[in-house]
């Protein structure tokens, strides 16, 4: 005869884990690659119920916590600000490749892209690519877990909003765009001599249509920059990725 075992939850440990939840779920949803408007919703709800699981044991309820019906808003709050903070590593990216692409002037024939649900131009899948590979080769869908386990020793569930999240969000927000503008510069730069030459040329040489020389030949030049420049943009997105997952976890968490 075999006994079946019982579980049974308290009432402060079923608050607990309702509240780990909630901050598991607006992490899930805002994370970069945990968030992907791709992943099911379905998908994104077994996440972060099997976050909750592993990390609830590690979680504890702030001394004075506020009612539940307060604290349960919050803490998706919290959740959904540190994915968003984490996530600012891709935008970066990003914006970086928004930047070559006006150099390029790729910019005139945006068109709407369906994975990234909006307009988009012909090099920015490249950079959004770049910028994933990048992000799993780190290691860092592991790091953003981390991440999240930390949260709960540095703002305990319950504990009402953060007073430094905020701040914490808007600088390294403000810094990740600088420092992806700074990746993008050395092409960019390149390609603003190339147009430069291409003036200079026209100037000199009134009878040289402008448009129909210079368009292709930056597009040209752009392929052979962006190709030798390949490491040096790697190099910047993984700069990009610590500095974002340093600032946002005070660097606990290593990438």
């Amino acid at each position: 005869m075999t006994g079946g075992a019982t579980f049974t939850l308290g009432g402060g440990q079923a608050a607990l884990l309702f509240l780990v939840m909630m901050r598991c779920t607006g992490l899930v949803f805002t994370a970069p690659i945990f968030g992907h408007h791709s992943l099911p919703t379905l998908v994104k709800f077994g996440l972060a119920a099997s976050l909750t699981i592993a990390l609830a044991a590690g979680a504890g309820l702030h001394a004075g916590s506020l009612p539940l019906l307060l604290a349960a808003p919050l803490e998706i709050v919290i959740g959904m600000s540190l994915g968003f903070i984490l996530g600012m590593g891709f935008d970066a990216i990003e914006i970086a490749g928004r930047v070559i692409a006006i150099q390029l002037g790729l910019s005139l024939g945006s068109v709407f892209s369906p994975t990234e649900q909006e307009a988009s131009t012909a090099i920015d899948p490249f950079f959004s690519v770049l910028a994933g590979l990048t992000f799993l080769a780190m290691g860092l869908h592991l790091a953003v877990v981390k991440a999240l386990a930390n949260s709960f020793i540095v703002y305990p569930v319950g504990g009402g909003w953060p007073a430094d999240l905020a701040q914490t969000g808007a600088q390294t927000i403000a810094l990740a765009l600088e420092l992806g503008v700074r990746v993008a510069l050395p092409v960019a730069l390149v390609l603003l001599l190339v147009e430069l030459s291409v003036a200079l040329l026209a100037r000199a040489i009134p009878q040289v249509n402008v448009f129909i020389l210079g368009l292709p030949l930056k597009m040209l030049v752009g392929v052979v920059v962006l190709a030798m420049a390949m490491p040096s943009l790697i190099a910047g997105a993984q700069s990009i990725f610590r500095f974002v997952f340093n600032a946002a976890t005070g660097g606990s968490v290593s990438a």
